[in-house]
């Protein structure tokens, strides 16, 4: 898949892509993640987890907004992978993405990684 555009609201936008990196599905996510975005989202994560790879990484690096949506979106996908045994790990080092995970104490639950190299190597 190469990179999409999708229409966030009259002049905010989110772009992604997903792609097989050392054996892990890598989903690369920027711009702001809420309520108009997150079906683009979903879907990017949905062709991720149907990849046939034992892990997803979700890179979050590029996000500058992320909403109770995109948290919404963490345990679904979390859930999904423990019934499917498809490891999620999310990339979030940036304060927009890191603080509402650690607010909501997702950080117990989600794995965490600071950068795509650690979360693609997994452990």
């Amino acid at each position: 898949m190469g990179t999409e555009q999708a229409e966030a609201a009259e002049t905010e936008t989110i772009t992604g892509r997903h792609e097989v990196r050392d054996g892990v599905a890598l989903v690369t996510v920027e711009g702001e993640v809420d309520v108009d975005t997150a079906p683009k989202v979903r879907d990017w994560l949905e062709e991720a987890f149907t990849a046939d790879q034992p892990a997803v990484v979700l890179d979050l690096t590029g996000v500058t907004f992320f909403a109770s949506v995109g948290l919404a979106m963490l345990v679904e996908f979390h859930g999904r992978g423990e019934t499917e045994k498809i490891e999620l790990r999310t990339v979030a080092p940036t304060r927009a993405v890191a603080a509402p995970i650690f607010l909501t104490t997702l950080d117990k639950v989600i794995k965490l990684y600071p950068d795509v190299d650690s979360a693609v190597a997994g452990g």
